[in-house]
């Protein structure tokens, strides 16, 4: 059975600040279980509705873009053979929603616009995207995977 599950006011104001004050780089990072107690809140809710007894790690990175319709999966997996594989399930954490228009969350069925400290977690398999926007938001995606991927 598809989920997808919206929380809002997940996080108090230390946990959203430090959310949003970590330095995610360029594209998805990898990171061991147990890499961030902080990130590993998002893990930690995202483990009440989703199998994650099994993850060794998961990739984690900031979002600032409207990717257009995707799944997420093994990038490079999918690269090279043409081979789906998912993640345990994906989410969304938005830290900080500004002045924003547009942005809304879409998949086949449901559509919801951001908001700040509001986290959404979906199953595997999902297709996916994020409308075009304008103005600021802060926005970390997150991959739970049972195996170590490699990003492209």
């Amino acid at each position: 059975m598809k989920k997808l599950i919206i929380l809002d006011d997940v996080f108090d104001d230390g946990t959203v600040a430090a959310i949003a004050g970590f330095d995610y780089g360029e594209g998805e990072q990898w990171y061991e279980r147990g890499a961030n107690p902080v990130h590993e809140k998002i893990l930690d809710l995202c483990a009440l509705h989703f199998d994650l007894s099994a993850i060794v790690g998961y990739e984690m990175w900031r979002n600032d873009t409207n990717p257009g319709w995707h799944v997420d999966k093994d990038e490079r997996l999918f690269g090279e053979r043409k081979e789906y594989l998912f993640p345990q399930c994906s989410a969304v954490y938005y830290a900080h929603v500004g002045d924003v228009s547009g942005g809304e969350f879409f998949t086949d069925d449901v559509r919801y616009f951001p908001k700040t400290n509001r986290l959404v977690m979906f199953s595997p398999g999902i297709f996916h995207g994020v409308a075009a926007y304008t103005g600021r938001r802060f926005a970390v995606s997150f991959n739970p995977w049972n195996q170590k991927v490699r990003s492209p």
